[in-house]
């Protein structure tokens, strides 16, 4: 019977910590998306400057049409996605001048719970592309 307890114990952690890994590559692959789709829009759009951005995420759903992301620490945010634009300065399909192409690296981060209810060491996903205008 311990065996079984154990072994239910660490699979109750396994699979809250898969559900928490989907929502944070779920909440980059969002990010990297919208962008994405401003680049499809308007390739010069202020959204696509060089910089960086904070967001706090909530992995809940929520109602219609609101967003689950906000500028600033909400209630039940659970999850931190920075998001850092660069322009690339050169590389194959990118030309040097004038800078066709942007770098979008977007962070994912949280503090997954175990199944004894603490929380455990901070996790992070990173996801990595590059844009480049419509031809």
């Amino acid at each position: 019977m311990l065996a079984i307890a154990s072994g239910f114990q660490h699979a109750t952690s396994g699979v809250a910590t898969g559900g928490g890994e989907t929502a944070a590559v779920f909440l980059a692959e969002q990010r990297i998306e919208q962008l994405r789709a401003r680049a499809m829009v308007d390739f010069a759009s202020s959204a696509l400057e060089a910089g960086s951005t904070i967001e706090y995420c909530r992995p809940a759903s929520v109602p219609a049409g609101a967003p689950n992301c906000q500028d600033g620490p909400t209630a039940g945010a659970s999850y931190i996605r920075s998001t850092v634009i660069t322009p690339v300065t050169a590389g194959v399909g990118c030309p040097a001048s004038p800078l066709w192409c942007k770098e979008i690296q977007v962070r994912v981060s949280y503090q997954p719970v175990t199944s004894a209810g603490s929380l455990d060491q901070p996790r992070a996903v990173d996801l990595v592309t590059v844009l480049g205008p419509r031809a």
